[in-house]
């Protein structure tokens, strides 16, 4: 299946014709322990139980970020780096999802065979995927999808900010955003088509709950060039949604399912209790826009997932969506703010609390080099939300930068 080619009428919601219903998840990586065979039954029952309580959807998309093993090489240039198994992957398909974006910036860490099982996997399991490819026009070709007497077109793209380091030589090719480029696709296919849906693997830093000034201003760009809905990915936290004009917006779906972060055969650092807690969006739509968009919030228990049990949820995502209201000046100054903390106040103390003194001992002078590096980053988004001509591709670290460099390496990253 080439990744435009699934182009058959289907139904599964029940709904009547021209009423869609579409759902997201966020970032999915069964790396590391999730590739533990003992694990998988439990994995697939849990995404059975989370299928059933997402009711039935003509299309559920997910970001599928871990490539499969190839054949043993990985990308050196890129840090850190996550893999999968064909049986890990598999035990993901009781969430019935459709289309996978492959657009994002682990594609490339297991190399061209890792891409070539990948796509091998999904095409073997009916799952359509684009975002990336052999070459740049199978890279940026959309996926055109028929349900429910609609032609819904789909877009996917990585920014360079989230720094795939691809080396020149790789023989798969990314989606790059371009902020021209995005808009003017997104107008070429909304003439094409019923609905537009626009998916974007972007963030200037990772483990912040709000997109920057510069994300906002694209995504609804995108909204008035044509677009029903834009989705968001890749800063591993749930950030806020709202309604743009007739469409409307997510920002950060967060993790959905990821694995802990480490170098082979080492534990690997777990993630902070925030961003195991994710959602899947759920939109219901027509040829004229969005008619309602709602929030499922989940939290990933160990490897298993399960709906959030916090019932303060709701509320503090309406905290978060109303930080999407204020001005430019406002939202600038409270992603700054966010990313202080995180970087400066609550790394540090998931350290303290996580390691003890015995963590605070093993700080090296690699580790505290890192912040001048994160308040330049900081700075540099300052700049770029001020430009209004902002390009799409900047909404994070510039190209070539090193993957580490959004984040302190704490020293419990090398266990």
């Amino acid at each position: 299946m080439s990744p435009s080619a699934n182009n058959l009428d289907a139904t599964a919601t029940g709904g009547p014709d021209g009423t869609l219903t579409i759902q997201w998840t966020g970032d999915i990586s069964l790396n590391g322990c999730f590739c533990d065979p003992q694990q998988h039954g439990q994995l697939a029952e849990s995404m059975a139980e989370i299928a059933e309580a997402l009711g039935p959807a003509d299309i559920r998309m997910v970001n599928f970020e871990s490539p499969l093993w190839g054949d043993g090489g990985v990308n050196v240039l890129k840090t850190p780096r996550v893999a999968t198994t064909r049986l890990a992957a598999e035990s993901l398909l009781p969430l019935g999802f459709d289309v996978a974006s492959l657009a994002n910036n682990h594609a490339f860490d297991c190399l061209e065979p890792g891409f070539e099982n990948t796509v091998r996997f999904l095409e073997g399991s009916n799952i359509a995927w684009l975002g990336a490819g052999r070459t740049e026009a199978e890279a940026a070709r959309p996926l055109i999808l028929k349900r429910r007497g609609l032609r819904v077109g789909i877009l996917a793209y990585v920014s360079a900010g989230t720094n795939p380091n691809l080396p020149p030589q790789a023989g798969i090719v990314l989606n790059w955003l371009d902020q021209d480029r995005l808009l003017a696709e997104v107008a070429s296919l909304s003439s094409d088509v019923d609905v537009v849906v626009v998916h974007l693997h972007w963030g200037a830093l990772e483990m912040v709950r709000y997109p920057t000034v510069s994300q906002r201003r694209l995504a609804r760009r995108a909204i008035e060039a044509g677009a029903a809905v834009v989705v968001g990915g890749h800063t591993h936290c749930l950030q806020g949604h709202e309604t743009w004009k007739h469409g409307h917006i997510f920002y950060g779906m967060g993790n959905f399912l990821f694995g802990p972060l480490g170098a082979p055969g080492r534990r690997g650092r777990p993630w902070p209790a925030y961003t195991r807690r994710g959602a899947v969006a759920t939109c219901v739509l027509t040829r004229s826009g969005v008619e309602s968009a709602t929030m499922t919030h989940v939290f990933q228990d160990g490897l298993t997932l399960r709906l959030d049990p916090d019932d303060q949820r709701d509320r503090k995502q309406r905290r978060l969506n109303r930080k999407l209201s204020v001005s430019d000046k406002r939202l600038a100054r409270i992603w700054r703010r966010e990313a202080f903390y995180q970087r400066f106040v609550a790394g540090p103390l998931r350290l303290l609390c996580g390691r003890g003194l015995l963590g605070l001992l093993r700080i090296r002078p690699k580790h505290l080099a890192v912040f001048p590096k994160v308040f330049r980053q900081i700075r540099q988004q300052g700049e770029r939300d001020r430009s209004p001509s902002t390009d799409g591709q900047t909404c994070g670290r510039a190209a070539g930068q090193s993957q580490n460099g959004d984040r302190p390496e704490w020293p419990e990253d090398k266990r």
